[in-house]
């Protein structure tokens, strides 16, 4: 994208929202749970009916709503590879990973965890018939499982949220068997981020802090981190290329909101602000992608 027009882009999220204000917000549990429990309405309408709170992975170029089935199928990759007894999902949302996997592996015992109450709710609901499935109320930080319960833990756009990514993955290296993996589908900051031009580096902070997460880890920094809590790396692929579909997708309806500067202040003063302040994230974050800002990785960990 031409500079200009990202500037562009950048002047109407300041006509709307106090940038400074956003960058000053503290997110905790609290602050987490109240993004998820206000964004629901666009969740649900804008974004998938299923009840899928991640992106959807589409390698053909096009958007279409099979990709959001694509990460639950990576999963299922290293499910036939070690043949878990027992598989735990961090942050299961709604649960629509978790309720996938529980069906196409019933012999299979699968617990999800996810920090808001009305996710858990509505995944129990949704998983009632289903014998190998149940779900918790739970902060992936601070696991209440016994050690080396669980044969694999993954976690699907949800480590991003991590306040403290070295407790995070101790946590789930703890309750990890001996040779157990831990599956990672996130959003990262790309290596060279701090040499990109400061317009894309504030676009990429507003992106992040409008979905209430405090920063994009650094991928390498990240992966860091995780070899010195006893995991090695088996795997790192770049998925960015498969998300773009869907991004531009929210893109075009963000966009949208954008196009009324009025309106767009009235909007934000009568709907939940964080159902609104999705808008940014959704306007940017094509761009910080193609920038190299951003990048979507599926990260194959496993407990030595």
């Amino acid at each position: 994208m031409p500079a200009q027009d990202l500037k562009d882009h950048l002047d109407k999220i300041r006509s709307i929202f106090d940038t400074n204000k956003l960058f000053r917000q503290g997110i905790d549990n609290q602050t987490i749970v109240d993004y998820f429990v206000e964004s629901d309405y666009g969740y649900r309408v804008f974004h998938s009916t299923e009840g899928c709170l991640h992106l959807a992975l589409n390698f053909d170029g096009k958007f279409g709503v099979e990709g959001y089935y694509g990460q639950a199928r990576k999963v299922q990759e290293h499910i036939n590879q070690i043949r878990p007894v027992s598989v735990l999902e961090l942050g299961s949302g709604k649960g629509f990973n978790s309720i996938y996997l529980a069906k196409q592996n019933p012999t299979t015992k699968f617990v999800g965890i996810d920090l808001t109450p009305k996710h858990v709710t509505i995944a129990r609901g949704r998983a009632r018939q289903i014998a190998n499935l149940r779900f918790e109320i739970g902060d992936f930080q601070d696991l209440r499982f016994c050690p080396e319960t669980f044969d694999l833990v993954f976690a699907i756009d949800t480590m991003c949220y991590a306040s403290n990514v070295s407790r995070a993955l101790s946590q789930a290296s703890r309750i990890l068997k001996t040779g157990g993996y831990l599956s990672v589908i996130d959003g990262f900051r790309q290596a060279g981020f701090n040499e990109l031009d400061s317009d894309i580096q504030l676009a990429a902070k507003l992106a992040e802090v409008s979905m209430a997460v405090d920063h994009f880890w650094m991928i390498e920094n990240w992966l860091e981190v995780a070899q010195k809590i006893d995991f090695s790396v088996l795997n790192v692929e770049d998925l960015s290329e498969a998300i773009l579909p869907n991004l531009v997708k929210l893109q075009h309806l963000a966009k949208g909101y954008f196009e009324y500067p009025v309106l767009s202040k009235v909007l934000l003063q009568l709907l939940p602000v964080n159902l609104i302040k999705n808008s940014i994230a959704g306007l940017l974050m094509p761009i910080t992608v193609r920038a190299d800002a951003h990048g979507y990785f599926s990260i194959t960990l496993r407990r030595s």
